[in-house]
């Protein structure tokens, strides 16, 4: 049975994007819902741009090396891929809170400011427990996108 975690891109800026996501069946000590914030779009699957990725849906595997010094202590951690986005792009999911600790991954977190996220170790760790009880490779995460528009253009103004 494959498990399916929800993340919702909701907020944006100049700097950032912010998702909101829903892991079904979690239980206690695991990570039951968070945000990720990745970098600003446009969305896409070339590498090296500091851009996001596209809206699909990803498998996950796990990742046992990183050239990130903050990482390092976390592997492993997950590594995101589908048909659009190579496993060569190298999209993990890990902890960081500011736009400045990714170059395109996912950064974890339980709690979201504007263009943070917070409490990103204990929220990767709980991940990695979900992912560890039910197996990683039976999960997808499935990334769509429904902006709050009047909070996108706040910041715009």
């Amino acid at each position: 049975m494959t498990v399916m975690i929800t993340v919702t891109r909701k907020w944006q800026s100049d700097n950032a994007t912010i998702s909101h996501f829903v892991i079904p069946g979690a239980v206690e000590g695991e990570l039951r819902e968070g945000y990720f914030l990745e970098r600003p779009g446009p969305d896409t699957s070339e590498p090296n741009l500091r851009l996001r990725i596209p809206e699909g849906v990803y498998q996950l595997q796990w990742q046992s090396r990183t050239s990130l010094p903050g990482v390092r202590p976390h592997i492993p951690i997950p590594w995101l891929f589908n048909d659009k986005v190579p496993a060569s792009r190298f999209i993990y999911i890990h902890n960081g809170n500011y736009p400045a600790n990714t170059d395109g991954c996912l950064l974890i977190g339980h709690s979201r400011g504007d263009d943070f996220v917070g409490r990103s170790v204990d929220a990767l760790r709980k991940f990695k427990k979900f992912l560890d009880r039910v197996g990683i490779d039976k999960v997808r995460l499935k990334i769509t996108s429904e902006y709050d528009e009047a909070k996108d253009r706040s910041r715009a103004e």
